[in-house]
């Protein structure tokens, strides 16, 4: 009798062995955590509001910013170092935006890690409805990406979306395309439309073409 045929791998779930923990301050009120994704060569990425300082900043309580940077993977913890990040702007009655929609920043452990997977950025936007994968540190799930949705001011370029309600600490995390495993965009925000005729939660990300073009204007350190 023949072998049994195997399986095809899953292109998203051997994917997900990308993504690492990131972590910015010390003290409990001015922590912040969330995902990063390992691009391979030491490089990872991340939602820039959980490491530019800006996620302690308005709270309020942490003038100093950000503090120490750390990348966790498999329970082992290294020190890192911010390389670049995308540049934000508050406005009153809107609150923080990025230009261009560049919610990424680029990080590099200072410190031995366990070997990661490398994600693979998908080279264009995948079709609306494409399953995916959503893997952050809290989960995995399966999802679908929706179309784009542009800022109302062009200088805060547009994000993909997927219909699922963000929790706290997965900014900074992965969605996959099941079909390839390619790495179709970076969690950045929560989209809650509100009034009780509001639809669905929804979670916004930077675009795998966003982050390609942020990392192509990173001067290599």
């Amino acid at each position: 009798m023949p072998p049994a045929a195997r399986r095809p791998a899953d292109p998203a779930l051997a994917a997900a062995g990308a993504v690492a923990q990131v972590r910015s301050g010390e003290s409990a009120r001015c922590l912040a955590s969330g995902g990063a994704v390992h691009l391979g060569e030491g490089r990872f990425v991340t939602a820039a509001h959980v490491v530019d300082g800006s996620a302690q900043r308005l709270r309020g309580v942490c003038p100093a910013g950000a503090g120490p940077l750390a990348l966790g993977v498999a329970g082992t913890t290294a020190p890192a170092r911010l390389l670049a990040a995308g540049q934000d702007r508050i406005d009153r009655g809107i609150g923080q935006r990025y230009l261009g929609g560049e919610d990424v920043a680029l990080l590099r452990p200072a410190g031995a890690l366990p070997r990661l997977g490398t994600a693979q950025l998908c080279q264009g936007l995948p079709a609306p409805g494409t399953p995916a994968l959503l893997v952050t540190p809290r989960r995995a799930i399966r999802t679908r990406l929706l179309p784009p949705v542009a800022d109302p001011d062009p200088r805060f370029g547009a994000y993909l979306e997927i219909p699922d309600s963000l929790l706290p600490g997965e900014s900074g995390g992965a969605v996959f395309d099941s079909g390839s495993g390619c790495l179709a965009g970076l969690i950045s925000h929560r989209d809650e439309p509100e009034g009780a005729a509001a639809g669905p939660a929804r979670t916004r990300l930077v675009p795998a073409p966003v982050i390609a073009r942020f990392l192509a204007g990173v001067t290599a350190p």
